[in-house]
């Protein structure tokens, strides 16, 4: 059997396209929705963190971007914090090289 042809820095860079194409600003009450899709309980342990993060940052503006297989972002630029997510799968904070990524995207529109 051949191996796949993996190539890291084009998943990326397709990503990053993905990302510029999709991202816009999203509103609280889109927020609050979208918190509903991705946690199905209070018991989910990113629920109290996303929650808090949107409450204390609520004056801030938000984006939303999704990405072609299925990951989609939310970015604060007031605050340089994000995180990522597969809705009703996984959940993580965005790193500084991603946050980078995010902050030039929507400096550039």
């Amino acid at each position: 059997m051949e191996a796949e042809n993996f190539s890291f820095d084009s998943i990326m860079d397709a990503r990053r396209k993905a990302v510029e194409h999709s991202i816009r600003p999203i509103s609280i009450e889109e927020l609050k929705s979208l918190e509903e899709s991705l946690f199905r309980d209070a018991s989910d342990v990113w629920y109290e963190p996303f929650r808090q993060f949107v409450d204390e940052n609520r004056h801030s503006t938000f984006y939303h971007a999704a990405v072609d297989d299925q990951i989609q972002v939310v970015y604060c630029r007031d605050k340089e914090k994000g995180i990522w997510f597969i809705p009703e799968r996984a959940v993580g904070i965005l790193e500084a090289k991603e946050l980078e990524i995010l902050k030039e995207i929507v400096d550039a529109r």
